[in-house]
């Protein structure tokens, strides 16, 4: 049996922290009842889930009390919370849908839906930043007809942090709402959507230690969308289907640690983890970390490693006990280039050889240092290897 492997896949999913498992199996226990039901356990179970949507919102810096409260639409995941979002968003009217171009695919493949004289991407720079002068440029030519602005505040490729503030300034000046993706981020940084003057805000349980299956889409109080389903009226009839309630109170408990940890410095920790990785690798053989003179998300490291195909690369760490990831795990082992990547402007040698790291708040010290050595390792056999062999089981 082959050790456990070290694993630095966290931006694909993250283990369930134990907390969060116990009171799923307490609750599931109990056997709630469905909340919509009009009796004592449908109570009981409604009454957990508005609890546990009023901490999310609360949580996550959206108005949570009264008639103006924001509206938190539940889903399967980031990925169903992106297309309500794009595609809800779009269906109310006939105007533009603007995107970064370092989007997730649940956004830009949504938004490819559209027809083209209804789409703008957004280039960026090779920090992962959208052009603000560009998008400047468009609000000014036509803001009465861009409907949306959908940007992605932590890439979860690059690690790379969006100018969200300055975006959302620009965009409320012209009355246009913004939309982000901010599955990567929500728990790892200071995250409010007030402060970021956000309209919309999509995240998910599975990528900050809760269940995979549970995520949510914030509306600000006015804001309209269409439903992609259609059934029952559960969720104003935006999302309709019986809620989730166990999940939902996981995922509210998951924000909840997660602030916690980042209140108690445990975030600070995983960038100085992350620093330590990128030092020790630099040190070893030409690299290139990708957004590194930019501002970065703390648990994200993407490195070229240069002169190496990623794919062979990727095979080799899976092999020699590093868990890690040529990319989105929605696109990892596609063997197409990264658009996101490209998208920043990175050669095609450094495209062709980036590995995507990401720790979490229980990657240890220890870990890094033995995930080092072995990269090192695996690294300079692929590195004195002649050209088209691929690693083996005894590499």
């Amino acid at each position: 049996m082959p050790p456990p492997a070290i694993y630095l896949d966290n931006n694909a999913t993250t283990r369930i922290d134990p907390a969060i498992a116990r009171r799923m199996l307490e609750l599931q226990l109990q056997g709630l009842a469905n909340p919509a039901s009009q009796h004592r356990p449908g109570r009981l179970a409604l009454r957990l889930l508005e609890e546990a949507k009023a901490d999310l919102l609360q949580s996550l810096g959206a108005p949570h009390t009264g008639i103006h409260s924001a509206q938190l639409i539940l889903t399967s995941g980031g990925t169903e919370a992106n297309n309500l979002a794009i595609r809800g968003y779009a269906a109310q009217s006939s105007g533009i849908i603007v995107v970064a171009a370092s989007e997730h695919p649940s956004v830009m493949e949504a938004a490819r839906q559209l027809p083209p004289e209804r789409l703008r991407i957004l280039p960026v720079d090779h920090c992962g930043r959208s052009d603000l002068d560009l998008l400047r440029q468009w609000l000014q030519q036509d803001a009465a007809r861009i409907q949306l602005v959908s940007v992605m505040l932590g890439n979860n490729e690059s690690g790379a942090l969006e100018d969200l503030g300055s975006i959302t300034e620009l965009c409320q000046h012209y009355g246009v709402p913004v939309h982000s993706d901010a599955v990567q981020a929500v728990s790892k940084i200071d995250l409010d959507m007030g402060r970021l003057g956000l309209s919309a805000l999509t995240f998910t349980a599975h990528k900050m230690h809760g269940p995979v299956g549970i995520g949510g889409l914030i509306l600000l109080p006015g804001e309209h969308i269409s439903p992609l389903l259609v059934g029952g009226g559960q969720q104003l009839g935006i999302r309709p289907g019986t809620e989730a309630v166990v999940p939902a109170v996981a995922l509210a408990q998951a924000v909840t640690l997660g602030d916690q940890a980042r209140a108690e410095g445990q975030y600070t920790a995983v960038a100085h983890l992350r620093d330590r990785f990128e030092h020790a690798l630099a040190a070893a053989g030409p690299v290139e970390v990708v957004a590194a003179a930019g501002r970065r998300l703390p648990h994200v490291s993407n490195i070229a490693f240069l002169g190496v195909d990623r794919q062979a690369l990727h095979m080799a760490l899976d092999l020699a006990g590093v868990a890690c990831s040529t990319g989105s795990a929605c696109a990892s082992g596609s063997g197409r280039p990264s658009p996101v990547l490209t998208a920043m402007g990175l050669s095609a040698e450094a495209v062709r050889s980036s590995i995507r790291f990401s720790f979490s708040r229980f990657t240890t010290a220890d870990e890094i240092d033995t995930a080092c050595s072995i990269i090192i390792q695996v690294v300079n056999k692929l590195r004195s290897r002649p050209a088209g062999l691929a690693p083996s089981a005894g590499s």
